[in-house]
């Protein structure tokens, strides 16, 4: 759907997030009528239309900006969509016009580091870039018509409304993840790859070969599938190399891990393709001095003289699995655990077994999952009353020179509002216990 068909019609806006108040705001700016709705007994801002009120404005709705957040599984999204009525978001209706600009990247782990990193290339190269999109900035006005390219990152939920693609479009990975909202891993699958499923002319993918290469081209249709060994791109443990652009080492960067190599060769590829055969050499150097996403293996200050690294983002099992493959320390205790989603851990029980430098310390209902499904497996299993109790063991079980991992491999919802608010209690923590 285009932002012109909405002028004539009874506009709802559906949640009262920040890109459900980003959409009101771009639909103002346009000269486009719109009104908030809230269902549910949350609180709501000023001016947000709630309860039985919310629900018939929806109903009679001409159509539906809906908030990302809002599942596809609800009795309520069912319901509309069943009666027919056009929803939208607000990432399909600027994606509509904005694809020939965009680079869009989705993926269970990966995203936001290869959304980055693309942008971080796109700069060094001297094209102007924004970043947007599930990364924190909702699209809309502030992404300039004056700009060479929005390296856009998609959600998941974000993926789920689109009907349209854009011009280069990446795909990282995909493992079960937010499993409830989609209603079950096949449905999850469907929702992401709607990125390329609307006419993209390139999609990017680690190897078009395997299950994730062979899901993409089941709905990419006449898109050029682009992998970085295709271009000449190989990563190894230590390395990144560009057939005549040369080789980067993974000790001279700031990234940390063999997986954030992929994802390197993953926004090279990117780059390449929508630029047209860039300046490899200048790209590649590009990678060097890329500085890290926050709560993504990112160390934190502590001067305690352990390494605290907070990878509060990693709350799918594949992610704690490749943080453990990236720490390096004599002894690591993992942090992991929060509210509970019921996904597989045997990506975390694999990647600890045999392992006896790990002190695993579980918090919340899916810590204590963990502990019990790696009994036998991990050595070295705590499990803690809450998220203070974790950090605390966690510190009691190190000395200098060892880590502190958070990489939780769940949401933070048992104990606090977001990611970023047990990020922010991780990083007192570490403060709190500098000598």
């Amino acid at each position: 759907m285009r932002f012109d068909e909405l002028a004539a019609r009874d506009v709802v806006i559906w949640g009262a997030g920040r890109e459900g108040m980003a959409a009101h705001r771009e639909l103002a700016g346009r000269g486009i009528g719109s009104v908030i709705a809230v269902t549910g007994t949350g609180p709501a801002p000023d001016g947000v239309v709630t309860g039985d009120a919310a629900w018939a404005l929806l109903q009679s709705a001409g159509a539906i900006v809906k908030s990302p957040g809002i599942p596809h599984t609800s009795g309520e999204y069912i319901a509309l969509r069943d009666a027919g009525v056009p929803i939208t978001s607000l990432m399909d209706l600027w994606l509509t016009e904005n694809r020939d600009r965009v680079i869009a990247v989705t993926g269970t782990k990966g995203k936001s580091t290869t959304s980055a990193l693309v942008q971080h290339i796109l700069t060094a190269l001297g094209r102007t870039a924004e970043l947007a999109g599930n990364i924190g900035i909702p699209v809309g006005a502030h992404v300039g018509d004056d700009i060479d390219c929005a390296v856009t990152e998609v959600s998941s939920y974000q993926a789920a409304e689109l009907t349209a693609s854009p011009r280069v479009a990446v795909i990282t990975s995909l493992y079960p993840e937010h499993l409830p909202w989609h209603g079950g891993f096949e449905n999850y699958v469907a929702d992401k790859l709607r990125l390329a499923a609307f006419g993209p002319d390139t999609v990017v993918v680690p190897d078009p070969s395997d299950d994730l290469g062979r899901r993409v081209r089941a709905v990419a249709g006449d898109a050029r599938m682009l992998s970085p060994a295709s271009l000449g791109i190989a990563v190894t443990e230590r390395a990144i190399s560009w057939d005549g652009a040369g080789s980067l080492a993974l000790a001279d960067m700031n990234l940390v891990g063999t997986h954030n190599l992929t994802n390197a060769a993953l926004a090279l590829a990117a780059v390449d393709a929508y630029l047209g055969a860039s300046d490899r050499s200048r790209a590649l150097e590009a990678v060097a001095t890329f500085v890290p996403l926050a709560h993504r293996l990112e160390v934190v200050p502590s001067g305690d003289g352990r390494t605290w690294i907070d990878d509060g983002l990693a709350t799918a099992p594949q992610a704690v699995a490749a943080a453990l493959t990236s720490v390096v320390a004599p002894r690591i205790a993992l942090i992991a655990g929060g509210s509970e989603r019921d996904l597989d851990f045997s990506p975390i029980v694999d990647a600890l077994a045999g392992r006896d430098d790990v002190e695993l310390v579980c918090t919340g209902p899916a810590g204590a999952r963990l502990a019990r499904e790696a009994q036998g497996r991990a050595a070295r299993i705590h499990v803690a009353s809450g998220f203070a109790d974790a950090v605390a063991i966690a510190r009691s079980l190190t000395a200098s020179g060892d880590a502190i991992l958070l990489s939780p491999g769940a949401p933070s919802f048992d104990e606090f509002a977001d990611y970023e608010a047990r990020a922010a209690a991780f990083r007192g923590f570490a403060a709190e216990h500098a000598q």
